[in-house]
């Protein structure tokens, strides 16, 4: 493998599900050309449009030691750094409890991230976290080229301090989730009301039961999930190997359920070295974290 290919996969770039190594190249080399030409162009004119309803200026660029914050995040966890996606203050109007996002355009080749201005001068706001918000998005960024939704904000919310957060994080994986989530609680709230000044023999219990029904789906989907994320780190650490939350992160949930179910670490290498040969993103895998002598950084 081409030290090339390992240093897209340590700047962030992961293959697509078998992509051929001339082809990755090709997709990031032209993600990164896109990029500079936006900086290019950013710092002649001094303001773009982007995606057709976001302005940007160059004096509410963000600068890179606050990018490099977030970097050294995921570096340490999962060994990759991004550093070609902008990020922009936003002085306008925001949504009230908006903290910022990563917004992106696969076709266009192009992303960047958007954050309140209340992050310019100070790294927490309400319950968001600059850094954190940065290395989640980051996080995204990269796996999202798996198409594995089912532990995708595993893997994200990792980088949070806060170790509530680290557990619960993956228990939002679908839009309908918060939904699901919220609209019960309403509606024994609403029952609550309507039992205390309408009709005081409204039985309420039915709506607790609806109240608690999806929390506890929650919890449970999240726990099955985490427990497949363990076992296979559990295993990639009795055999031996390095820089194990790299590995994992870098693997689909199936891939992650067969790595639980290695016996031993000579069944791991011979399961590696035959990935390697399906797909590139085994390759670089075997090549940075397992046959490895020295880290690319």
């Amino acid at each position: 493998m081409s030290s090339r290919i390992a240093g897209l996969d340590a700047a962030g770039f992961m293959p697509l599900p078998g992509e051929s190594e001339a082809d990755f190249i090709k997709r990031s080399e032209g993600i990164l050309a896109c990029h500079r030409d936006f900086e290019e162009m950013l710092e002649v004119q001094g303001k773009l449009t982007v995606f057709d309803f976001v302005e940007v200026k160059k004096e509410e660029k963000i600068p890179p030691e606050i990018m490099e914050q977030a970097a050294e995040v995921t570096w340490n966890l999962y060994r990759f750094k991004v550093s070609h996606v902008p990020g922009f203050f936003l002085s306008r109007a925001v949504g009230l409890l908006w903290g910022g996002c990563l917004i992106g355009d696969p076709d266009e080749h192009f992303s960047l991230f958007l954050i309140r201005n209340s992050f310019r001068k100070k790294e927490r706001w309400l319950f968001y976290r600059r850094t954190e918000l940065f290395a989640h998005e980051l996080c995204h960024s990269m796996r999202m080229e798996l198409h594995e939704s089912t532990l995708e904000e595993y893997f994200a919310y990792q980088t949070s301090p806060s170790r509530l957060r680290r557990y619960l994080g993956n228990c939002f994986i679908r839009d309908w989730d918060a939904i699901l989530f919220v609209i019960p609680a309403l509606l024994l709230f609403t029952a609550s009301i309507v039992r205390d000044f309408i009709y005081p023999s409204l039985w309420i219990m039915p709506f607790w039961i609806l109240a608690f029904i999806y929390p506890l789906f929650l919890l449970f989907r999240n726990a099955r999930s985490r427990r497949v994320v363990k076992r296979a780190g559990k295993r990639l650490r009795q055999f031996g190997v390095n820089d194990v939350e790299a590995i994992l992160f870098r693997c689909t949930r199936e891939e992650l359920l067969q790595l639980g179910s290695l016996a031993d670490r000579a069944e791991f290498d011979r399961y590696a070295a035959d990935m390697a040969q399906k797909e590139l993103r085994w390759k670089i895998i075997l090549e940075r974290f397992i046959n490895v002598e020295k880290e690319i950084i």
